[in-house]
């Protein structure tokens, strides 16, 4: 059943101010909530949407620009509200549909969200408007709508790939670590430098491993087969995260985090100061730490 619902935008930071005069300097303001004249103002983008050959739901999110923080609480009164939609389609659905629902949605951005099925995994797509105007009927599609499809759908035919998303950064998440250097190769082949993305280990819904691959803080393949490795001998492995910068889990035991530290300390740096840090039994336990490569760079020497 096709159907729309509002979700406000959360509060961000400290507690929320009561007063209408206004916030205090550094304060947080509580965001107001859409009301009627809101959701009227974006009915018809709404109805287009839900229209779309391939749509099943459509979902929305209105916020104003500055309802995390502000000025006075005033102000919300009167500023302008956005939407963000989110579009759940029928598996299959192509480019040429979601060409339909950019032109659907005028200066609002969305999601497209699309199950698993015609031999892909289930991929999402974000759709950007940075002009902020409505495309004409004629007006040729955004070119990032074209390559974003293309990247998303050739990556949800991976082997075990469970979801690919592209939005600000891209990112894959495959069942089973064995995968992780077969889909961060894949990424570097189709993504420059600048492009950050991201593979990670887990369902489409959740995920225990985590591997920054291009970007600001990439890792080599070499690190990559060590995370596969360590993520694949240790089960228990959680919140697993390994970046040029920084490598950090949590573990069990004392011994399993020995060992993950060990093995990062035998697999040459990525990056100058580059650590390994794993807490046991839990996030907040035991730390243990080193240096990624000094293992590496002692045999070396």
């Amino acid at each position: 059943m096709r159907g729309i619902r509002w979700v406000a935008a959360a509060v961000v930071g400290a507690a929320a101010a009561t007063a209408l005069t206004g916030c205090g300097a550094g304060s947080w303001c509580s965001p107001l909530e859409p009301g009627p004249s809101v959701t009227a103002e974006y009915a018809p983008t709404v109805k287009r949407l839900e229209a779309l050959p391939g749509v099943v739901v459509v979902t929305a999110r209105y916020w104003q620009p500055d309802d995390s923080h502000c000025v006075s609480r005033e102000y919300l009164e009167t500023a302008a509200w956005s939407a963000d939609f989110t579009v759940r389609v029928r598996a299959g659905f192509t480019l040429e549909q979601v060409r339909s629902v950019r032109a659907a949605l005028g200066p609002s951005t969305a999601t497209v969200r699309a199950p698993a099925g015609h031999d892909l995994a289930a991929w999402e797509l974000d759709l950007a408007n940075p002009s902020g105007a409505t495309p004409a009927p004629s007006a040729a599609p955004l070119t990032v709508d074209e390559r974003g499809f293309r990247l998303v759908t050739a990556a949800a035919a991976l082997p075990d790939v469970t979801v690919a998303q592209q939005g600000a950064s891209t990112t894959v998440r495959v069942r089973t670590p064995s995968s992780l250097p077969a889909a961060a190769a894949w990424l570097r082949a189709h993504l420059d430098g600048d492009d950050p993305s991201s593979v990670y280990v887990g369902t489409a819904k959740t995920w225990t491993t985590y591997v920054s691959v291009t970007g600001s803080s990439p890792v080599s393949e070499t690190t990559v087969e060590t995370a596969a490795r360590v993520a694949a001998a240790d089960p228990d492995v959680r919140r697993f995260s390994v970046s040029g910068s920084l490598v950090t889990a949590v573990v069990p035991t004392e011994r399993q985090a020995k060992a993950v530290v060990a093995a990062f300390e035998a697999t040459p740096v990525d990056a100058d100061g580059q650590r390994v840090s794993v807490w046991w039994p839990d996030g907040n336990g035991t730390e243990v730490s080193g240096t990624v490569g000094s293992a590496a760079a002692r045999r070396v020497g």
